[in-house]
């Protein structure tokens, strides 16, 4: 309730002009009984038919009156609920994109999505119905029974028995229906995960021919949605009935003591019609409040679902007293005596790692999977905070810099590449905003960046070239390509220090080859006014030979460190790992001089 309520706020002219034309709409409702007994009592009764005409004619205007005030609700509600429904959309996918990693790891990419969408439009719907039930139902119940009253106060008694047998169910429904309404929406939660797995895995899920399995998981995750959703709905299944029996009961009673008053004179008969009118809309608005409340049921466990986002905080933030570099950053790395682990009760994944990175040199990590080097490379960007110890940039500690200060000058080319629906340019030069990106002055840039990636040869194959549209995820292209796409849309951010994590695992050895030995002329080719410090995360030993300096981890700890050569001749761990795959043919490559 309280955030469908902050929100409306911000729709206050229609969320407050909703409400008055219902009232309206409602005052309307209540005259008509009263104007239908005066027809049958003095009109028909007496055989005034200009008086029939005339109550004919204003319950006619009443009628007209009431459709406007209706009317003029549905469209004020629809207005004030679509717009709660976009803002809610648009403030959780903002505070989405802020969460850290380690948020994000946390929620599912399934539950994220029913959050967004499903649970948003609970609330939306709620907040539509609110407008029109929560002020009708009301004041009808308390109009009808004022009505009631005038007309028949000993009549009016049997609301005494019929109100409290009302409540009385609703109460128990409502109890019943949450909690299941609440696991209904966790249920689809799982169903959205399974639905993801499969269409992001699709090709996989055929290679294995692993269709059967994948269509029982589904179905498994389908009939659990479907047994809570059944819970639920025969939780609420005997409402409507109950409302019902309880509605016919009282009319039946009412007949029978109304017949009665009849014979004793002290009763007219459209008195009883008239008080019959108000009976049925006192049940029928606590019949209305009682599915409000069953939405309300459901829209809450949507709300705590939404709020759960709304209120989280990202674990990393911006420091409270930021520091201003004042001056270009250079890209050189200090990492001081840091432990790193995924969380509190989790074992260390970086155990005490101490090395300095000099600026505009290439810095190679190679180790075994699991030795943390993907680990190591979030640290720098402040994906994730180091447990103990700090790592600094320029002899700043990044924890004092504002993250887009920092993420400004960083760019990260991942081994699991993720591209944007758009066309290629859009990709490459994705660090520039709005129509920058089609500015002519960033061509040369692009270009450069796409042939130090060794991509631009095919972009220039494709029929629109750069302005060739991708499909979703770059599913139209192969791991290669997308990866090299990954590569120069990095570089086109003339980035103080580029991360390649495993971001040529893809390529050949000979593209491989291509794309290192471009990246030592990187300042040449992309007019960088420096050249970046480059981190390459690799498991290929091809991938690091060449780098100024080469890191080999071992279970999260420095096992050596130092050019191809010395840690061939003193690192039993790195000579390994060349000796394992030198036999692949993949020999040494040429020289990166010229960075300095």
């Amino acid at each position: 309730m309280g955030t469908i309520l902050s929100y409306l706020r911000r729709y206050w002219p229609f969320a407050l002009a909703a409400p008055l034309l219902m009232m309206l709409e409602v005052f309307m409702d209540l005259t008509l009984p009263a104007i239908m007994a005066r027809i049958i009592d003095d009109g028909i009764a007496a055989r005034n038919m200009e008086l029939v005409l005339a109550l004919g004619l204003q319950m006619l205007a009443v009628t007209v009156v009431a459709f406007i005030g209706g009317g003029g609700c549905s469209v004020m509600a629809a207005y004030a609920s679509t717009g709660l429904g976009a803002d809610l959309r648009r403030d959780l996918f903002e505070k989405t994109i802020r969460l850290s990693h380690k948020n994000l790891d946390s929620l599912e990419t399934g539950n994220l999505i029913t959050r967004l969408t499903n649970d948003v439009s609970q609330l939306e719907d709620v907040s539509r119905m609110m407008l029109r039930i929560m002020i009708r139902a009301p004041l009808q119940i308390v109009g009808s029974l004022v009505m009631a009253l005038l007309i028949s106060p000993s009549l009016s008694l049997s609301f005494l028995v019929l109100i409290p047998a009302l409540l009385f169910s609703l109460v128990i429904i409502f109890k019943k229906a949450y909690p299941l309404f609440y696991k209904v929406q966790s249920r689809l939660d799982h169903l959205n995960n399974r639905l993801r797995e499969n269409l992001a895995g699709k090709r996989l899920v055929k290679a294995f021919v692993r269709e059967e399995y994948e269509e029982e998981k589904f179905t498994g995750a389908n009939q659990e949605l479907m047994r809570t959703m059944m819970k639920a709905s025969r939780a609420i299944a005997f409402m409507h009935p109950v409302m019902q029996f309880i509605m016919n009961a009282g009319i039946i009673i009412v007949l029978w003591f109304g017949a009665r008053y009849i014979d004793l004179k002290v009763l007219k008969v459209g008195q009883l019609i008239a008080f019959l009118n108000y009976l049925r809309q006192l049940l029928f608005s606590l019949m209305m409040f009682s599915n409000l409340l069953m939405r309300f049921s459901r829209a809450q466990a949507s709300s705590e679902r939404v709020q759960e986002i709304l209120t989280s905080n990202p674990d990393i933030m911006d420091p409270a007293n930021a520091v201003s570099p004042g001056r270009p950053l250079t890209g050189a790395l200090r990492f001081e005596i840091v432990t790193f682990s995924y969380s509190h009760h989790a074992d260390s994944v970086l155990k005490d790692l101490s090395f300095n990175i000099a600026p505009e040199k290439t810095f190679a990590v190679i180790g075994a999977t699991g030795s943390g080097k993907s680990s190591l490379a979030n640290l720098i960007p402040r994906f994730y905070e180091c447990s103990s110890g700090g790592v600094f940039l320029d002899n700043i500690d990044i924890k004092d810099l504002p993250l887009d200060v920092l993420r400004k000058h960083i760019a990260i080319a991942p081994q699991q590449t993720t591209l944007f629906s758009g066309t290629v340019r859009e990709n490459i030069l994705y660090h520039y905003e709005g129509e920058r990106v089609h500015d002519p002055d960033l061509d040369l840039l692009m270009k450069a960046c796409a042939k130090a990636a060794d991509i631009a040869g095919f972009i220039e194959t494709l029929p629109a070239g750069y302005e060739s549209d991708l499909n979703q995820r770059g599913v139209n292209l192969s791991g290669g390509q997308k990866q090299r796409i990954a590569i120069a849309r990095a570089l086109a951010k003339k980035p103080a220090v580029l991360i390649l994590d495993d971001a040529t695992s893809a390529v050949d050895t000979t593209t491989e080859r291509r794309i290192l030995t471009s990246l030592s002329r990187l300042g040449e080719l992309t007019d960088h006014d420096s050249a970046p410090t480059i981190i390459i995360i690799a498991q290929r030993i091809s991938s690091v030979m060449n780098a100024d300096t080469i890191l080999v981890l071992d279970d999260g700890m420095i096992s050596g460190m130092g050019t191809h050569q010395e840690l061939m001749d003193k690192n039993a761990i790195y000579r390994d790992i060349y000796q394992s795959q030198i036999d692949t043919g993949a020999g040494p490559l040429p020289a990166q001089g010229g960075r300095r």
